[in-house]
């Protein structure tokens, strides 16, 4: 019978053959040893190769892992997976991609912090990646006194959730109009301020894109909801139509042809980084050797916001179809410029016609901008459940 240690050296033999072509194509660094050893804050992870190694590093949770990449690596004949030492309960090895060796370590506590270095050869050939975890350490309070913080951390989630709002056009671009005496720039600020002061009395913080009558491009708008860390960004607009009759709500979100070619388009960049906010992608090491899964990475990013975007207006609709006229088809897909970013999920609103008698005059309604809004309210407060 094959031991553990014959059968994962069958596989990394299997490994290399059938990635020969690509593995080849570059100089591959060498891994003769991986370690485990433990320390008071948790444990070392240690590989050793004689050349430097390219590397990704990151955590998940649920359970709780480490994943480590390597590109255009070669293991010694020797080597040998460890065996599971303190916070490591297993050890997996597998391919991420043609060039990328993947190994994932199952931990049996959460993760407070990971310090990673690259250590030059004192002395011999071998090179030493250093990978620090630190495991959150188990608090001294009671289950009482712990189910009373966890309570009060559940409750202050909610106001450390991030909306911003986005007054479409303003300044010299009116947007749409009714007899030049009814401006959709005038309209959609005049909500988005009824929405920001509704969701602030509710524990979110908010910020508006533009606070007056004042034009502010599109590339400007989506760069200071990055800088601002949102969770969540809508852009309020209203609408019109040659026909007078057509009118209701509507909730635009990207679609994923548009999210496939804004993906290509940002993977394409220089500095891949530079498009993220901290919030872009949780969990994932950017910091060092980008050029690893960077393509994939992104596209990743904006996959996990364009889903979050079509769930929150599948919400949206469900919640203001109670106080206003929904338009037919009322979720719809496009290509506006301010839905177009990795960083989080949005949407743009028509919040009605103004080219519509019975639009134009809720829009002009306060009663009527209070009511959706606390539509608005709820389809978020949904979305945080």
């Amino acid at each position: 019978m094959l031991s553990y240690k014959n059968i994962f050296k069958i596989l990394v033999s299997f490994f290399i053959i059938f990635n020969g072509s690509n593995l080849l194509s570059t100089e591959l660094s060498e891994i003769s040893k991986l370690r485990i050893i433990n320390i008071s804050e948790g444990v070392r992870v240690i590989f050793e190769s004689d050349k430097p190694v390219k590397y990704e590093v990151f955590s998940l949770k649920n359970p709780s892992r480490l994943v480590v990449d390597l590109a255009n690596i070669n293991f010694s004949s020797d080597f040998s997976l460890p065996p599971n030492k303190g916070i490591v309960k297993n050890v997996r090895f597998g391919s991420f991609s043609n060039d990328i060796s993947r190994i994932v370590f199952d931990l049996n506590k959460p993760l407070k912090k990971i310090k990673t270095k690259l250590l030059k050869p004192s002395s011999g050939k071998k090179r030493m990646l250093y990978i620090e975890l630190e495991i959150i350490k188990d608090n001294l309070y009671s289950k009482k006194e712990s189910k009373k913080k966890y309570f009060k951390k559940s409750k202050s989630l909610k106001k450390r959730k991030t909306i911003v709002i986005d007054p479409g056009h303003g300044g010299k671009d009116p947007g749409t109009s009714f007899q030049g005496i009814l401006n959709e720039k005038d309209i959609v600020l005049n909500f988005s301020k009824t929405l920001r002061k509704k969701l602030i009395n509710d524990g979110y913080r908010v910020f508006l894109t533009r606070e007056n009558d004042k034009f502010i491009e599109l590339k400007e708008r989506v760069e200071f909801a990055k800088k601002k860390g949102a969770d969540l960004f809508i852009s309020i607009h209203a609408d019109a139509s040659k026909k007078d009759s057509v009118r209701g709500f509507s909730v635009y979100t990207l679609s994923e042809k548009k999210m496939d070619r804004e993906a290509e388009k940002v993977a394409s960049l220089e500095n891949k980084g530079s498009i993220f906010s901290r919030k872009g992608l949780i969990g994932i090491n950017l910091t060092q050797n980008r050029n690893l899964i960077e393509d994939h990475q992104i596209k990743k990013a904006f996959e996990k916001a364009n889903q979050s975007s079509f769930e929150f207006a599948e919400i949206l609709v469900n919640k203001v179809k109670e106080k206003s006229q929904l338009l037919k088809r009322p979720h719809r897909y496009a290509g506006f410029a301010v839905l177009k970013s990795p960083n989080y999920p949005s949407v743009l609103v028509e919040l009605g016609f103004i080219t519509n008698n019975k639009d134009r005059n809720n829009l002009r309604s306060k009663n009527w901008q209070s009511n959706v809004a606390d539509k608005f309210v709820d389809a978020i407060n949904q979305n945080y459940k």
